[in-house]
């Protein structure tokens, strides 16, 4: 679609009050992220619809929890810790369906709003910043992270040559754990427990723990295996 700017505006308090809500089964949104959807059930379509209209031009990607299937056309159960993102780019198919880009901007907790008559949902959304309460131990842990990184990448690139991660050891901490479970965390159960980490040093020891695993299971394959 787009190249990312260098910059995008953070959500605004107002924007967060009122956000659209996209549950998805497999989809866990990062930060520093993007996201291409495609919308084409009837009630998303409205959503984006008055995104264009009304605004936001913001939506926020939560993840469907428990027996979702058995409710899915009503309000199935959703994660309320979710990714919230700025819509860069945005087309209108010539049938009512909707192909738009996001880019992750935050990670939020969720206050779902009453209906209002809407087909979708929608929720008071809460900024949850990152904490960084023990900068001794976050540097321990992150030089481990990037070592067993370069690893993982090093197989990887056996079969896609041109894969990167887009981090070193100049990447803040909680990006550089949010970009590398976004690139080599496939797993959604484990995608959430990373997003649910608003503790950079809690995040970074589980995105070790997952990357010790992927190496074992790339090494014990032979060969860079597939990509989510």
């Amino acid at each position: 679609m787009i190249e990312l700017p260098e910059e995008t505006e953070p959500l605004t308090d107002e924007e967060l009050s009122n956000l659209p809500v996209f549950p998805l089964p497999r989809v866990v949104f990062f930060p520093g992220s993007t996201l291409p959807l495609h919308l084409f059930e009837e009630r998303y379509r409205d959503m984006m619809e008055d995104c264009v209209s009304k605004g936001p031009m913001a939506m926020a990607v939560t993840l469907l929890r428990g027996d979702w299937e058995a409710d899915y056309e009503g309000r199935p159960e959703i994660h309320e810790i979710a990714g919230a993102g700025r819509i860069l780019d945005w087309r209108r198919r010539e049938d009512g369906r909707f192909d738009l880009l996001l880019h992750g901007l935050s990670r939020v907790k969720l206050e779902e709003l009453p209906e209002g008559g809407l087909s979708y949902r929608r929720a008071k959304a809460t900024r949850l910043d990152d904490r960084e309460t023990h900068p001794e131990a976050i540097h321990k842990v992150t030089t481990p992270v990037l070592a067993t990184a370069a690893s993982v990448v090093a197989l990887v690139r056996e079969r896609y040559p041109d894969f990167h991660l887009g981090v070193d050891a100049q990447t803040p901490p909680g990006v550089l754990a949010d970009r590398i479970a976004d690139r080599l965390v496939s797993e959604p159960e484990a995608r959430q427990q990373l997003l649910e980490a608003v503790d950079v040093k809690v995040r970074l020891a589980r995105v070790h723990d997952a990357l010790v695993d992927l190496l074992a299971q790339l090494r014990s394959s032979g060969h860079g295996g597939e990509l989510h």
